[in-house]
């Protein structure tokens, strides 16, 4: 076979798969499609939807194909043939490039939520802004692509119990416990906000969905995180979802990242690493990931860096 023919053949076996791959994403959208209309006729005759539109935006950003844009291994220092939660930590990444679906009943009832939140005007007032809970909910709230990223999280690592610090209207929270219902009764969750009415409406919802299965904590995090740090065992998954960078920050910090078993996932940065308290064992130091913008990245002296680190990008 000649170069030409060669050339040829390849090029016809791109175009097949580009059309094989176009006609499975063309496909998927047409069930997407119908899962969600046949979603949105149960729901306007039965109740009032408020913004179906949005409802209808969410339900399928919890649910259609999701490539992140980009995942970077950051730093690793280990050798992952013999370490299980090494292992467990790369399938998530790998996962995380091409984000599973959340479950449709999960997916339908947080955006229900999401809805009855939009339908909240009760005025809203900080130093520099001032509007209503719709406007502060829609710009400050996790939904499709960031809940499905933190209930993979909760999957591959098999986490039993959670920390999140800022819960703001809890959506983050509900996709956390909703994949904790998957693991079991012996599941928790404790989330911490420091502002209102942020506090006052995401706990009513989460307390009385979750009951015992969530404890909604008040406070600013430097005079939270010590009574936390003491009324926990251990943290498997900690959410670091707030702006926390004032030096009075660092001590109750380091109290707990020692107490993290698995996995510290920041938003604010986008990194995600394996982090290990000393409990684990007696030779083990405490391995992190960096602390926030007023440390620009430096750890803490005496403390090893984290065996393994990636950025995310959505």
């Amino acid at each position: 076979m000649n170069m030409k023919s060669s050339l040829i053949k390849l090029i016809n076996t791109g175009v097949r798969r580009a059309a094989k791959i176009a006609d499975r994403a063309g496909q998927n959208r047409h069930n997407l499609g119908i899962v969600v209309s046949q979603s949105l006729q149960k729901l306007t005759s039965s109740k009032d939807l408020l913004f179906p539109l949005a409802f209808v935006e969410l339900l399928e950003d919890c649910l259609k194909e999701i490539t992140l844009k980009k995942i970077e291994n950051i730093k690793t220092e280990f050798d992952p043939k013999n370490d299980v939660s090494i292992k467990r930590f790369s399938s998530l990444i790998d996962a995380l490039r091409h984000l599973p679906p959340v479950e449709f009943s999960s997916a339908n009832e947080i955006a229900l939520i999401a809805d009855s939140y939009r339908g909240n005007l009760e005025p809203i007032e900080y130093d520099q802004w001032a509007s209503d809970v719709r406007s502060h909910f829609e710009m400050s709230s996790s939904f499709g692509t960031k809940g499905r990223i933190l209930s993979t999280v909760v999957r591959f690592t098999q986490a039993r119990q959670c920390l999140e610090l800022g819960t703001a209207y809890g959506m983050s929270a509900l996709f956390i416990l909703e994949a904790l219902k998957t693991r079991g009764k012996d599941t928790h969750l404790t989330t911490l906000e420091a502002f209102e009415p942020q506090f006052s409406i995401s706990s009513k919802t989460l307390k009385s969905r979750y009951g015992n299965q969530v404890s909604c904590e008040f406070g600013l995090s430097q005079e939270a995180l010590p009574m936390i740090v003491k009324s926990l065992e251990r943290v498997d998954f900690l959410f670091h979802d707030e702006y926390s960078t004032t030096p009075g920050f660092v001590g109750p910090w380091r109290l707990l990242i020692r107490m993290v078993r698995w996995v510290y996932f920041n938003w604010v940065n986008r990194r995600i690493a394996i982090v290990g308290g000393a409990h684990d064992s007696d030779s083990m130091p405490a391995r992190h990931t960096q602390l926030n913008a007023w440390d620009r990245g430096r750890i803490p002296e005496g403390q090893a860096r984290p065996l393994k680190r990636a950025r995310i990008e959505s």
